[in-house]
């Protein structure tokens, strides 16, 4: 389900409460139609995903659709699986991840592609894959959290609460439920009042620096930071700061 919130803010919900949201192959193919479509909208800055109840995030595997699965029949679902993942680092719009309730296994790799990730304290994370004899999530989560962590995660299958998660650097924040709603939708209200040029050339500086080494990834911002300097919007925000700053002089 897909609505616009206010200008330039899109929320975008699994509505599988019954399932905990989880990602059936035909949700993900539509998850994936959805936000290309979305990711062509010039209106919208700032996407928010989540899911439907306060059970569980936007949902991993469908655990009963994936046993009867033939190898073939789970590779076309990765390959979506990884589809949704580059259509939400490669957009240079932001993806924000209100996560409440369970986000386990998938639902956190969709979460880990976000680029910022709130929770509410009773929220819950977890790679548990080891357990069903299958790997899901490692090279992401190793990035996020560092090998020793993303280890310990992944070989146990542990279970990883928001307080934790949001120690490790797993999400960005743990909010209480009670401000959630108000702190999310504020957060990209924020966002989304800034320069499109800007937040679209720090998306794609944040996606090329993963990739490459640090000296790389100055010389990319270097060239991207210029570019700014092309919009008129960027030039007013400039001005205007300047314009202030001259009549608190005053």
């Amino acid at each position: 389900m897909v609505s616009d919130v206010e200008r330039g803010i899109v929320r975008v919900t699994i509505n599988r409460p019954d399932k905990l949201n989880a990602l059936d192959l035909s949700v993900l193919r539509e998850l994936c139609s959805e936000l290309e479509f979305i990711d062509l909208r010039e209106d919208v800055k700032v996407i928010i995903v989540g899911g439907a109840g306060d059970r569980a995030f936007i949902g991993g595997a469908d655990i009963e659709e994936m046993a009867g699965m033939s190898p073939l029949e789970f590779r076309r679902y990765t390959t979506y699986l990884r589809r949704l993942a580059r259509l939400m680092t490669g957009s240079e719009k932001i993806f924000i991840a209100a996560v409440r309730g369970m986000a386990y296994g998938g639902r956190n790799i969709v979460a880990m592609n976000c680029d910022s990730v709130f929770a509410t304290p009773e929220s819950s994370f977890g790679q548990q894959e080891i357990n069903f004899g299958i790997l899901g999530g490692v090279s992401r989560l190793i990035y996020l959290v560092g090998a020793r962590r993303a280890w310990d995660i992944i070989m146990t299958g542990r279970i990883v609460t928001a307080q934790e998660a949001e120690a490790i650097g797993l999400i960005t924040k743990c909010v209480p439920a009670a401000q959630f709603d108000a702190f999310v939708n504020n957060y990209a209200r924020d966002i989304a009042g800034k320069s499109s040029v800007a937040t679209g050339m720090a998306k794609a500086l944040k996606k090329i620096s993963e990739k490459v080494d640090l000296d790389a990834a100055y010389e990319y911002e270097n060239e991207l930071i210029s570019l700014c300097f092309d919009s008129e919007d960027t030039k007013q925000r400039l001005r205007a700061f300047v314009s202030r700053k001259s009549k608190n002089v005053t």
